[in-house]
């Protein structure tokens, strides 16, 4: 196979690969000694109505960060990271094996939050407690802080939570928790079902689902249901859109009970009304103003100027003026949520207190006895607001044409149309056609996690290339919790970045890596192809 002088992680690298994991095991850890020194972040609020979110990784709302950093010349070894909040998180811990000389540990913490929380109406001050444990030269040493933040009401929104040094002002910056909207929204409460019922009731018993005249009729239905029952806008108060202060965000049950919200308050409400019967629906949201979007089964979208229920007009002019809207929020700043989406994501509402089934009633919610509320109705909403929202990238799927690789110890896909890897004892390699990305796997009987990082460090030092910066954490890797190191790197073919995960199993040393030319004009995709090879990494 031929090799591009590009290749950084080439076969350069095998003979002193294998000579390393073979002559350093065990031998981690010399040298003078380390000297910890470290930063610690935390958000000033949890918003308990969203709470679930912060326990979910993937979605980044972190409430802790801490960033460990060694500035002395030897290894610092046994770091645990543990923390707790008092009453609503018990304690949780992250390990990691080394910290090397010059190196730095970025650990972010997702508290899995008590449901209790949901229980709070008002802000209430609490305590974070962060503990780092730690070795130097096999001595054990300790830090312990505690920070205070505040965990809100169940109904208080936090619509940014970006510092004034990391905003930057702009419209998306002062919005930026926008999708936690969705949490907000409450298509399974019993509540929320009951109205939408009560309005098919009164519609003739539309099925929204079934075409879109069935839909028009269930929306028009559940319209008509809140103008009889004197629905209104409540006006937002100074401050609400400056995103400086945390403001009350009621759920759809409770502009039910109130017959009022806000925009936004409103524009949740009847989001919630039409999931309940089976649409799909999404929040826009703009300067100074939220309003909903309906998906009728045909695919035609149709924006509901929700605010119009103040002026008691009908459903299909609270589309018209709908349209409106849409046009000038499409022509400026915007979001446009899609609930579904986001809650398939893992931003879901709060559990809610159960409340009595004739609850309805007892808020004074009847059909009354006006006019039906006009069923159908041509609404001509097409308006061509297919919001996107389903960016469905597989990461470097190539249209699942795949290979897989059966080593002894381990195996894993690739694409097709690639040369197949190779196996030089120690360690597998594979070479993307043009030569702009590795991906290899390192593997040595009886090493640990620390000899598996020194020889793969010492190796690149000695093939002549410098490791200009490394970010250390944790991932996973074949259902384990692998060290992870992300390198940049330097030699004199260019510059690289590379993602190392190091871990043991079955009494066997694994570093998996793979690295990118950062010139490449591929890099995002093949950073997305790596990932994708290591979701399907399997040992045995």
């Amino acid at each position: 196979m031929g090799v591009s002088p590009k290749i950084i992680l080439s076969i350069i690298l095998a003979g002193i690969l294998v000579f390393s994991l073979a002559g350093y095991a065990g031998a981690f850890g010399k040298g003078g000694s380390g000297k910890l020194e470290y930063k610690v972040y935390s958000k000033d609020q949890i918003m308990s109505g969203a709470y679930k979110v912060y326990g979910n990784p993937k979605l980044g709302f972190w409430v802790a960060k801490v960033v460990l950093r060694n500035t002395g010349k030897g290894d610092i070894t046994d770091i645990r990271i543990t923390y707790s909040i008092d009453r609503y998180a018990t304690q949780s811990e992250k390990n990691y094996p080394v910290l090397v000389p010059n190196g730095t540990i970025v650990d972010l913490y997702y508290p899995i939050l008590s449901s209790e929380v949901t229980k709070l109406t008002a802000s209430t001050p609490i305590n974070l407690h962060i503990t780092i444990r730690y070795r130097i030269n096999g001595e054990e040493r300790e830090e312990t802080m505690t920070r205070s933040l505040s965990i809100l009401g169940v109904n208080d929104f936090v619509f940014s939570s970006l510092s004034p040094e990391e905003s930057t002002g702009s419209f998306y910056d002062v919005f930026n928790n926008a999708e936690l909207l969705a949490a907000w929204v409450t298509p399974s409460d019993p509540v929320v079902r009951e109205f939408a019922d009560m309005g098919n009731k009164l519609a003739g018993g539309a099925g929204a689902s079934l075409s879109d005249d069935e839909a028009i009729k269930s929306l028009s239905g559940m319209w008509e249901l809140a103008l009889r029952n004197g629905f209104s806008y409540k006006t937002e108060g100074t401050g609400y859109w400056t995103g400086k202060f945390s403001e009350h965000i009621m759920f759809p049950r409770d502009v039910i009970r109130d017959k009022s919200g806000t925009c936004v308050d409103l524009a949740l409400w009847f989001a919630s009304l039409a999931m309940s019967q089976g649409l799909k629906a999404y929040i826009v949201l703009m300067p100074g103003h939220a309003f909903p979007l309906i998906e009728l089964p045909s695919g035609a979208i149709i924006p509901i100027e929700a605010t119009a229920i103040n002026s008691g007009v009908s459903f299909q002019e609270a589309v018209q003026v709908g349209l409106e809207t849409w046009q000038k929020a499409m022509s400026g700043p915007h979001f446009i949520l899609d609930i579904a989406e986001l809650q398939s994501q893992g931003i879901v509402p709060p559990e809610l207190p159960e409340l009595p089934a004739d609850v309805l009633s007892k808020w004074g919610i009847t059909l009354g006895g006006a006019n039906q509320g006009g069923g159908g109705g041509n609404t001509n909403g097409n308006g061509g607001g297919n919001n996107g929202g389903n960016n469905n990238n597989n990461g470097g799927n190539t249209g699942g044409n795949w290979a897989t690789y059966n080593g002894v110890y381990f195996s894993f896909s690739y694409p097709a149309d690639w040369d197949a890897p190779e196996d030089y004892g120690g360690y597998v390699y594979m070479i993307s056609p043009d030569g702009e990305f590795e991906f290899m796997v390192l593997y040595a009987q009886g090493a640990g996690v620390e000899d598996m990082i020194y020889a793969f460090e010492s190796s690149l030092g000695e093939a002549g290339i410098t490791i200009k910066a490394r970010q250390e954490t944790q991932s996973s890797i074949a259902g384990l919790t692998a060290y992870t190191v992300i390198y940049s790197l330097s030699s004199d073919y260019g510059d690289y970045a590379a993602l190392a995960r190091y871990f043991t199993a079955g009494g066997m040393g694994f570093a998996v890596v793979y690295d990118i030319d950062k010139n490449s004009a591929n890099y995002d995709a093949y950073n997305q192809l790596g990932e994708y090879i290591v979701s399907t990494f399997r040992v045995g």
